[in-house]
């Protein structure tokens, strides 16, 4: 096809020439192309063995940084209330799942749903944080500045989960 190139150019128009040495499928309405090529090649590897107690220290050095808004009171029993936490059925169920989440080895969004628990006063919290303020949380992860996890800060865990926690500190 032979286009004139010159014919138009203060128009804004672009032209482009593409040649396709294979076509499945010809649309040339078409604005997007997705090519979904199913098979074994490329699968992710499910089989990889998970290290969690590497994971669980990561999760506590994790956690650490918020020792500094606990309450007096908590400040000696805080990092043994998150090893009871990660002990917890339910939390160990998906805690060492990171997902999709970049930058990490575990799940920071439920982590920030059980710190969120812990630290709030209002919807059910606990309470055990000084001031409860979840911008100054998340720039503690992030060495001052905000972390992606903010807005997880904001929400509780499930209710088996916070029913576990209550039991675990009542045991305490």
């Amino acid at each position: 096809m032979n286009i004139d190139k010159d014919a138009a150019k203060s128009t804004g128009n672009t032209f482009m020439e593409f040649n396709i040495g294979h076509v499945e499928n010809l649309n040339p309405a078409a604005t997007t192309v997705v090519n979904n090529y199913y098979g074994t090649r490329g699968k992710p590897e499910t089989d990889i063995p998970i290290n969690k107690e590497a994971i669980r220290t990561d999760i506590l050095n994790y956690v650490s940084c918020t020792l500094q808004f606990v309450k007096y009171a908590w400040k000696d029993k805080y990092m043994g209330l998150w090893e009871g936490i990660l002990n917890i059925p339910a939390v160990d169920a998906f805690i060492y799942n990171k997902g999709r989440q970049e930058r990490t080895t575990f799940n920071r969004k439920e982590v920030a749903h059980i710190i969120c628990y812990l630290g709030k006063h209002s919807d059910g919290g606990i309470g055990i944080f000084d001031h409860y303020v979840a911008t100054k949380i998340a720039a503690c992860f992030n060495d001052g500045a905000e972390d992606a996890v903010r807005p997880e800060l904001g929400y509780n865990p499930s209710q088996e989960i916070r029913d576990a926690i209550d039991a675990l500190m009542k045991a305490q």
